[in-house]
């Protein structure tokens, strides 16, 4: 079964040029991890003075260190989850969730481990999941009769949410940071139901939008309710039709703004990877075919190897950003 969208092929060449580019990206900001982040020299979140801006603000944190995170919660659709159609259809009916450890979630987990050895990743990424779903549950990919890498603590018909909450509930401090990726099923859903008609899409495209910015609202605050000094980072979404479909760029554009603004209303930061997944004029088409797998056979959405370094990178990029250095 797929949990994808299947779209169309691309094709295009200077692949080589393209593999630099962001494998430099990458390279960056794993040197500027190592530069600017020695262990124990910088803080992982934020307390709260009487008079200050909430715990969530940049400016609300003091010198004193905190105790040291011991779980990294990772949250989202597919995507969190390491998702690959190719690897599913190979593996299944096999298939454990073991095999799908080279995510983005596990890229951006592997270089906090550097520093925190002990660190926890704990990921709850469930394939198919929408806004709606991640709220009142069932996980598509469980209701398939399909295993998730953390088992939600509420059984197979419970949501992505209450488990996230529960988890944050019985691990007071002890979490952080957060990533969350969410929306894409909401659109893809759309351009499903538009049988990719590009007047139809642009259509659905405010109630959709206004839908998945409700959702994550909602989700964000709660998280932020139970985890008020973590950093939260959302991650937004590339476009894997490119131009194919018209106006696809655009209204990707305006999705992530949606989510920018959404983020921005609890302190989280939001990583874009529009840009890269999808640069202007002739480099996009090999740039999609090189980090997504829509140019194999399955014309699959999800990231391939090198797509899903990137977007731990761009992760990484984003996290670096939000980390405080101690007052002397």
């Amino acid at each position: 079964m797929a949990f994808g969208f299947r779209g169309f092929q691309l094709r295009g060449h200077r692949r080589v040029a393209v593999a630099g580019a962001v494998s430099s990206l990458l390279a960056a900001a794993l040197l500027a991890l190592v530069c600017a982040a020695p262990a124990g020299a910088h803080r992982w979140g934020h307390a709260r003075p009487a008079h200050t801006p909430p715990a969530w603000s940049h400016s609300a944190w003091s010198g004193s260190r905190p105790p040291a995170p011991t779980s990294y919660l990772a949250l989202g659709d597919s995507l969190a989850f390491g998702y690959s159609q190719a690897r599913f259809d190979e593996l299944f009916p096999e298939e454990s969730p073991a095999d799908f450890e080279s995510g983005y979630v596990n890229v951006f987990g592997g270089v906090l481990k550097v520093f925190h050895p002990g660190l926890q990743i704990v990921n709850d990424g469930c394939p198919g999941e929408t806004t709606e779903s991640f709220v009142k549950g069932p996980c598509p990919y469980v209701a398939e009769g399909f295993a998730l890498h953390h088992p939600y603590a509420g059984g197979p018909t419970s949501a992505q949410l209450s488990d996230a909450l529960a988890y944050l509930r019985a691990h007071p401090g002890a979490v952080n940071p957060i990533t969350l990726d969410i929306g894409a099923n909401d659109a893809l859903g759309l351009i499903g139901g538009c049988k990719e008609e590009p007047l139809c899409i642009a259509a659905g495209a405010p109630g959709v939008f206004g839908k998945i910015a409700a959702n994550l609202g909602l989700i964000l605050g709660d998280l932020r309710a139970d985890a008020p000094r973590a950093q939260i980072i959302v991650l937004g979404l590339y476009n894997p039709f490119g131009e194919t479909i018209a106006g696809g760029n655009a209204l990707t554009a305006q999705l992530n703004e949606v989510e920018a603004k959404v983020a921005a209303t609890v302190g989280a930061r939001f990583v874009d990877p529009l840009p890269i997944f999808n640069p202007p004029g002739a480099l996009e088409a090999p740039t999609i075919c090189l980090l997504t797998n829509m140019c194999t056979p399955l014309k699959d959405i999800h990231p391939t190897a090198l797509g899903y370094k990137v977007l731990g990178g761009l992760v990484l990029q984003q996290y670096l950003l939000g980390v405080r250095p101690l007052r002397p």
